[in-house]
């Protein structure tokens, strides 16, 4: 990951700016794999959030390439010209505004793992579930939407020291993320670099049109 920065004051938006003229949205990814080398590269900045420490924020640009306001899907495109698609949740408010060939500025911050386990079938990349948790979460960024996904993926590092594992996630990007709960700590003494992986996560993310 490059060691570039971004000032973490410039993603602590407020729920006002991030609804306004639906120029921001927290979004929930659906995506079909994508190779990481393929996707824009991220540059890097961290947050605090509570119960979990510091977390690294992803930022990186892609394209509108279409837009379904009724089903609120978004298909980007970027740099590289690879693909996926994005669900934008209600919390987001309207999307109307967003169109075609638009920039967008997309931001992650990777939370906190969940559950983690060997995955008996499925496909790396792959999302078996998310729930968008519309009312956010205490002390997580302002203007991000936060999701719970479920995704089958294969393991790239495992930091049992600092309790983290790293994964591609549906859009490429590889997600470097902690585990607070006991449980899942103890499952990562089960799982080794290269296994085919069912996790499920916590993210938030934003969009805004540039």
């Amino acid at each position: 990951m490059p060691e570039t920065s971004t000032p973490a004051l410039t993603l602590r938006l407020s729920r006002r700016r991030a609804l306004a003229l639906g120029a921001t949205f927290g979004a929930a990814l659906i995506a079909a794999p994508a190779l990481a080398q393929n996707m824009p590269t991220a540059m890097a900045s961290t947050v605090l959030v509570p119960g979990v420490g510091p977390v690294t924020v992803l930022t990186y640009k892609a394209r509108v390439v279409s837009m379904d306001p009724k089903t609120r899907r978004l298909v980007l495109e970027g740099a590289s010209g690879k693909r996926w698609a994005v669900r934008v949740p209600l919390i987001a408010g309207d999307i109307n505004g967003v169109r075609n060939n638009q920039q967008l500025l997309i931001r992650l911050v990777p939370g906190v793992v969940t559950a983690l386990g060997k995955a008996r079938q499925g496909k790396p990349g792959e999302v078996v579930g998310e729930v968008a948790v519309e009312d956010g979460l205490p002390g997580w960024p302002q203007g991000f939407g936060v999701r719970r996904v479920t995704i089958t993926t294969i393991l790239v590092n495992i930091d049992k020291s600092n309790g983290s594992i790293s994964f591609e996630g549906p859009d490429g990007q590889v997600r470097t993320i902690k585990a607070v709960d006991q449980q899942v700590l103890n499952n990562m003494a089960q799982v080794q670099l290269g296994d085919l992986c069912q996790i499920t996560y916590l993210e938030a993310l934003a969009i805004n049109a540039i």
